[in-house]
């Protein structure tokens, strides 16, 4: 009986991460819709050609290199994994129950979908002027590699920076960042930032006095539509980062409600306060603002979604809201242009989110190793800490990698299109013609 009861376990666990990851996955539909939506209609084929071919080209890298160097095996290091059984998906799966009812398979599955998103997040920093060749480069290094290296430091449990780490070898014992505010977002949006940096704006983004000209997308629709998409995939990213809702003895399908329950009221709380600021500036109710300040929201409260209470999830998104318009303002004042405000999303409210879960987290809910808790409640409140500890290694790692691949694409003449491209528009002049046809 008892073997039998293991057996539905694994066997239901592995159907409750292929279920999570396809909705992961069906967020790169979110990304497609968005990233269009938010480009002018002769870069329409171009960005959605990116998007599937982030899929494509992460598929076998993730299952090939980055797989290996995120997880590896028992006896990898702190930094990096080296297991062999990790590269190309090379290791058995029937030695216990659980590998033999394919939760290794839908694992890896899930964590594809991560990978994924992680590289499609930089698309959108880079929009209308990347050359295929170089962001076809760039995705496969970010994927193989740079992604990876972070999520082997902070999800695996040899990690030097994991709460899963439970040889004491995590530093402080580790950071809480559940399901990847840092890992996924911050990596993405510090990335795209370094892509948005030495690309340089598009042509016509500011004036010949350095002011801004607005470059509006071509269809509020589609990126309605994306933004719709992503909220709903993102109950798979957070929820399904329990990575369990069946096993005995452990509450994940507690855990599973109390993430779905944070997730929404973040994301409506960043949805409403950005658009507030926005008709408060500009004296316009901007549906793109409200999308942005949804996803501003979403991604404030990834990192905590698991460790907070409800009225802490509300006032991550508010304050996340706030990161959001002040970084995309930021941006533009340094005449960095980033069309869909890529880092603004991920990369400052990923940051957001990873810091407020050093502040917010219950000590009940907390998974630290040392016991380390949200510093507003009693007790060991020094969460907050490691929390700046990873963040701070993070981003050099992250800008530091991305920075040295962006410059030397750059300077290899591999990273943008001729002028005469870009104003005629990538559709027309690399495929086939323009995504819309009147009759």
């Amino acid at each position: 009986m008892a073997g039998d009861a293991a057996a539905i376990v694994a066997k239901g666990d592995t159907w409750y991460l292929i279920w999570a990851g396809a909705l992961v996955f069906f967020m790169q539909a979110g990304f497609g819709m968005l990233e269009a939506g938010s480009v002018r209609a002769k870069n329409t084929k171009n960005i959605l050609l990116k998007n599937l071919l982030d899929a494509c080209l992460g598929a076998i890298t993730w299952w090939a290199i980055g797989f290996g160097f995120a997880y590896g095996d028992s006896n990898d290091n702190g930094f990096i994994g080296t297991g062999a059984s990790g590269f190309a998906l090379s290791s058995q799966d029937w030695t216990d129950s659980y590998t033999s009812e394919g939760y290794d398979w839908a694992g890896w599955f899930f964590q594809f979908t991560f990978a994924a998103a992680a590289a499609t997040i930089v698309s959108g920093g880079v929009a209308e002027r990347c050359a295929l060749t170089g962001y076809l480069a760039y995705s496969v290094i970010i994927t193989a590699f740079i992604y990876p290296v972070v999520v082997h430091w902070v999800w695996d449990s040899e990690g030097m920076l994991s709460s899963f780490n439970t040889s004491g070898s995590a530093i402080l014992g580790g950071c809480v960042d559940f399901a990847g505010s840092g890992v996924v977002h911050m990596t993405g949006g510090i990335a795209a930032l370094c892509g948005a940096f030495f690309l340089g704006p598009r042509i016509g983004r500011f004036d010949s006095e350095g002011k801004p000209v607005p470059i509006p997308g071509h269809s509020s629709v589609l990126q309605v539509l994306g933004v719709f998409i992503l909220w709903l995939g993102w109950y798979g990213f957070n929820g399904g980062s329990t990575l369990s809702v069946f096993a005995l003895g452990v509450q994940y399908a507690r855990d599973l409600a109390r993430v779905c329950v944070t997730t929404t009221l973040s994301a409506a709380a960043g949805g409403l306060t950005v658009v507030s600021l926005e008709y408060y500036l500009s004296h316009v109710w901007d549906v793109v603002a409200v999308g942005n300040g949804v996803l501003g929201g979403l991604v404030s409260i990834t990192a905590g979604c698991v460790v907070v209470d409800p009225w802490a999830a509300i006032l991550i998104g508010i304050l996340g809201g706030f990161v959001y318009k002040g970084a995309s303002m930021l941006l533009v004042k340094l005449k960095i242009d980033d069309p869909l405000d890529a880092f603004a999303v991920h990369g400052a409210c990923g940051f957001w989110g990873v810091l407020a879960v050093g502040v917010f987290a219950r000590p009940e809910y907390a998974y630290n190793q040392v016991g380390s808790h949200g510093f507003i409640y009693a007790g060991k409140g020094d969460l907050i800490v490691i929390q700046i500890i990873a963040l701070c290694i993070e981003l050099a790692w992250v800008s530091i990698t991305s920075g040295l691949m962006f410059a030397a694409l750059k300077f290899s003449g591999k990273l943008r299109v001729p002028a005469e491209v870009e104003e005629a528009g990538m559709d027309v002049s690399k495929h086939g013609g323009d995504a819309y046809t009147v009759a």
